[in-house]
């Protein structure tokens, strides 16, 4: 039977003052109907809206977008990361500096800080939305098939270009993983309605199967010296986090830049 046969469908307020208030990653819950688990635009939406309160258009940063990539681990929903942007640039407008804001870690500790409220509020609240319709689907299916395709094709690249030795563990993954991408098209094709949350656990998992594969081959003192840069750029931002959140962001960075560099893709909707 196809997965996807299921009809389910301050200093202060700015970054500087607050205490880190951060709720267990292991302990958080994701409610059904949170837009961090059924809305995929995540990554654009968090860029897009930073770069209209900051009134002009700045490129994110490596590290940027681990942060951005943190909060979604965390499972803190997309509109709860907004109103944190807001009331950032809303402390900001009121009282002006000369230094801009420049990066999007310079909202992390409200993010944190409208997370915990939003949990608050959100206490006893999942029985009252039981009887909610159903979300739209995030994306039409010939989007998926065209994404899942195109990531089939820079899979098979990839393999091509895999020629160094500390790769080998990596082009014997790519197959097994294309192999498993063959049989999602194929799903997503027969299925009646797709189901995304389903489709993206298993999409993380061919991720991790790449990542893993690629690490294994990579001398340590290259991941290394990429963590060593992480810690460089976060520096300025580390006592203002808690080790948890601190850790993930690191993480991310280091997966990020790895993938970068040795050209491994996303496969991940929140990528389409």
């Amino acid at each position: 039977m196809s997965a996807f046969n299921d009809t389910r469908p301050d200093e202060g307020r700015e970054g500087g003052g607050l205490e880190e208030r951060s709720p267990r990653m292991e302990e958080r819950s994701r409610p059904a109907d949170d837009f961090v688990v059924n809305y995929f635009n995540y990554f654009t939406e968090v860029e897009e809206h930073f770069a209209r309160r900051r009134g002009k258009h700045l490129l994110l940063s490596t590290l940027d977008w681990a942060m951005i990539e943190t909060w979604k681990d965390m499972g803190i929903p997309l509109h709860v990361v907004l109103r944190a942007v807001d009331r950032v640039f809303d402390a900001y407008e009121a009282r002006p500096r000369t230094r801009r804001i420049n990066s999007i870690l310079y909202c992390q500790q409200e993010v944190m800080a409208c997370f915990q409220e939003y949990q608050h509020a959100r206490i006893g609240a999942r029985e009252e939305s039981d009887g909610a319709p159903p979300s739209p689907p995030p994306f039409s299916r010939e989007m998926v098939l065209e994404y899942l395709e195109r990531s089939r094709t820079d899979l098979r690249r990839l393999a091509e270009a895999c020629g160094e030795p500390e790769l080998a563990p990596l082009r014997e993954a790519i197959p097994r993983v294309i192999g498993r991408l063959d049989a999602l098209l194929e799903d997503v094709r027969a299925a009646q309605e797709v189901d995304f949350e389903t489709l993206e656990r298993e999409l993380g998992r061919l991720e991790k199967i790449l990542y893993d594969a690629l690490l294994q081959g990579l001398p340590e003192e290259r991941v290394a010296e990429v963590r060593a840069e992480g810690e460089r750029q976060l520096k300025e931002y580390r006592k203002r986090m808690n080790d948890e959140l601190y850790q993930q962001t690191l993480r991310n960075y280091v997966a990020k830049r790895l993938r970068e560099q040795y050209g491994l893709p996303r496969l991940s909707l929140f990528y389409l």
